[in-house]
């Protein structure tokens, strides 16, 4: 697996490349064999034994949860899943930490950029983002090291894509690339002037909407200093021409109707829903008539129990306190609420049950991206 290379790239050493490259094994291996396994066990074995004791089937994720809990294949995979997240951000992080001098030196703005960074260090970090590290993810996407710290980005850039063991492209945005496929594809006389990408965090869902929108103003924001250096870098260094600026999504300091698209992309099951909220309202606020708040998720389906319980694998184990409060809220409740109107909200697909599926890929429609991640392989486009 070898990642595009772009100026602030963390090098690898042989053994470091080795290292990594097993931490990326190691995830494929758990998200498609190991941890699908647990659908064989069920099925095979626990769901009859249930059958059989109460002559129904289970009726809550917590009853399926207790059932599979007496299994050794369950508590392992589990345990292994755990392990392989750890190892992988201690892994890719012990390769940062030897170069992290002279990736702040490269991250370091230039005068001639064609594009902007603006950071906000007085900015006050929601409690929510302190107190847990997504992901497991040491330091989340704010922590700061030193005086124009990148390590968060550089982790973040090297550490999702062995997480996805290259399952979201050379360049980490096959997520991005597909969303904007799917919203050129669906509006084509769509002619958006000005877009923003709401937790852009490296600018992997950011520089797509720049390809498909060429002539569009595009605008990254993200909360961490860290990520928004680095973005910024990244951008620069393949002639991305972004506007990237440290704020909280749910109040920035953009106008009223400054946008056409405001979009976010894997954002949302990591807020509390009170601020997923807040993010609808700051949208709709930003939002020029007729433009449109683009997200992934569709409108959600009702999942057996079994299901439920083995897509909440990141909830229950790397520190995804949030997901599961998403997954529960009503988007298009959610959306009415502030102001877009029922007939004005437009759904690519349901978002069914992908806990099988892992980062198996899906057909999607784009100029850039022919498959995406079955976490993508559905849309959410609300009009105002």
């Amino acid at each position: 697996m070898f990642q595009t290379k772009h100026d602030i790239l963390p090098e690898q050493t042989h053994d470091e490349f080795a290292r990594e490259e097993f931490c990326g094994t190691m995830r494929k291996f758990f998200t498609e064999t190991l941890w699908p396994g647990n659908n064989d066990v069920y099925q095979g074995k626990q769901l009859p034994q249930f059958e059989a004791r109460h002559g129904r089937k289970p009726q809550t994720r917590s009853e399926v949860k207790e059932l599979m809990e007496e299994t050794f294949y369950y508590r392992c995979s589990n345990l292994f899943g755990r392990v392989a997240q750890e190892q992988l951000w201690d892994t890719v992080g012990e390769s940062i930490e030897r170069q992290l001098p002279s990736l702040i030196e490269k991250a370091r703005p230039k005068p001639d950029a064609i594009g902007s960074l603006e950071l906000h260090p007085e900015m006050p970090m929601p409690k929510y983002i302190e107190s847990v590290d997504i992901h497991v993810m040491p330091g989340n996407f704010h922590t700061e090291l030193c005086e124009g710290d990148v390590y968060q980005g550089a982790l973040y850039d090297r550490g999702v894509y062995y997480f996805a063991y290259g399952g979201m492209g050379a360049e980490n945005d096959k997520l991005g690339v597909a969303m904007a496929g799917y919203v050129k594809s669906a509006f084509p006389d769509f002619k958006p002037k000005r877009i923003v990408d709401m937790g852009a965090g490296m600018g992997f869902s950011t520089l797509p909407w720049k390809d498909a929108y060429p002539e569009a103003e595009v605008y990254g924001v993200d909360i961490g200093a860290p990520m928004m250096r680095y973005a910024h870098a990244r951008a620069e260094s393949w002639g991305k021409k972004i506007h990237f600026s440290q704020q909280n999504a749910v109040e920035t300091n953009f106008p009223d109707g400054f946008f056409d698209i405001v979009t976010h992309c894997l954002l949302t099951h990591e807020m509390p829903v009170k601020e997923i909220q807040r993010l609808f309202k700051e949208a709709y606020r930003l939002l020029a008539p007729g433009g449109m708040m683009v997200m992934d998720g569709g409108k959600h389906i009702k999942q057996d129990p079994d299901h439920e319980l083995f897509s909440s694998w990141f909830t229950n184990n790397v520190n995804e306190p949030f997901a599961s409060g998403m997954g529960r809220l009503d988007f298009e409740e959610a959306l009415v609420k502030v102001g877009f109107e029922p007939d004005n909200i437009v759904y690519s697909g349901p978002m069914g049950p992908v806990y099988l599926k892992g980062m198996a890929a899906n057909s999607v429609s784009g100029d850039k991206a022919k498959k995406q991640s079955a976490w993508g392989s559905a849309y959410t486009v609300a009009i105002k």
